[in-house]
């Protein structure tokens, strides 16, 4: 595989494994338009190349990602002609996520929030460092998270907590808690963190890729729940209309 470079992700091939660095240290690796745009694009790569079978997210050691870029955000409440893009294109990189057909391992160190979080629930399995935190700040100005995939991980009460419960740091929840309520997989200490997500995936790669493949593709839709997740991104894109509207 010939790696591209990319402005705001670096790509680092090991074998099957591909990692993926979110690479936007002075913002926090916040999830811009064009940040995203270059996952969607190095997600399009990975899944033609054969011999790649897991994807790592990686944050680096002092962060895993801040969630959404509040002030693209913010500029974007200005300017109505772009909502609908907006809205689109975020919708497009929820759903690029979820359907992505190989393994995807997140490694985090430090804060994972709001869309950060979503990164990270939208992986299979997550390793996690014993500093890291959880939570969702952008319900404190009105925005939408993902609902349906913390709730195929921890039920429908604690995932209503989960999302609702958890905008200022004092609610974050730490790695032990997260760890508790089986949002994470694995705790490691600060700077085991990517060493043990790519060990984690050497061991599940040596099973069959077609054993693999089935698997991931019975848990996107188990009960009908990819049907479930495009009703769930339809009725955040309505509810974000007014929103941005005003």
């Amino acid at each position: 595989m010939e790696i591209k470079d990319f402005k705001y992700i670096e790509l680092e091939k090991k074998g099957k494994i591909c990692i993926l660095k979110l690479n936007r240290p002075d913002k926090k690796n916040a999830l811009s338009e064009l940040l995203r745009s270059e996952i969607i694009e190095a997600l399009d790569i990975l899944k033609e190349e054969k011999r790649i079978r897991t994807v790592i997210f990686y944050g680096g050691e002092q962060f895993f990602c801040a969630g959404f870029d509040k002030n693209e955000v913010q500029g974007l409440l200005q300017n109505t002609d772009n909502i609908q893009h907006f809205i689109e294109s975020t919708l497009h990189f929820h759903k690029k996520l979820f359907e992505f057909p190989k393994l995807k391992i997140a490694a985090i160190n430090g804060f994972a929030l709001g869309g950060g979080f979503d990164l990270a629930v939208l992986c299979h399995l997550r390793i996690a460092s014993n500093n890291a935190e959880f939570g969702h700040p952008e319900i404190g100005f009105g925005a939408c998270p993902l609902f349906f995939v913390y709730m195929g991980l921890v039920g429908r009460g604690k995932a209503i907590e989960l999302t609702l419960n958890t905008v200022t740091k004092d609610n974050f929840i730490n790695a032990q808690e997260a760890y508790r309520l089986n949002i994470i997989n694995k705790l490691v200490s600060s700077g085991e963190v990517l060493n043990e997500a790519i060990k984690l995936a050497r061991k599940i790669n040596k099973s069959p890729d077609f054993v693999i493949d089935t698997l991931l593709q019975v848990s996107n839709s188990f009960f009908d729940q990819t049907k479930a997740y495009e009703t769930e991104l339809k009725i955040i894109e309505e509810s974000m209309k007014p929103l941005l509207n005003k």
